[in-house]
């Protein structure tokens, strides 16, 4: 999706929001506003994750059962690794 749809529909997204909140408001009162609010947020949340999950850990094939599964905690397990030796003089 190319940079202006995504923020079209990111003002579609919000317009509807606020007026779930207002229908919200108006069907049930404040409660029912707040359950609006965490529904809207929760969807948010899952959209965010699922959208960026991907991103953080491009996974490679490892050797053996203690193998980490991406570069970045094969680096991570290597320092944990040097820290847990003790320091010989």
């Amino acid at each position: 999706m190319e940079y202006g749809a995504a923020r079209f529909w990111s003002g579609v997204v919000g317009v509807l929001a606020a007026l779930a909140v207002i229908a919200g408001y108006l069907a049930g009162g404040a409660r029912l506003v707040w359950v609006v609010s965490a529904v809207e947020v929760l969807a948010v949340m899952a959209w965010v994750g699922h959208r960026f999950r991907g991103r953080v850990h491009r996974r490679t094939a490892g050797e053996g059962p203690d193998a980490a599964h991406c570069e970045r905690c094969r680096r991570a397990r290597e320092r944990l690794e040097a820290k847990a030796q003790p320091v010989r003089r």
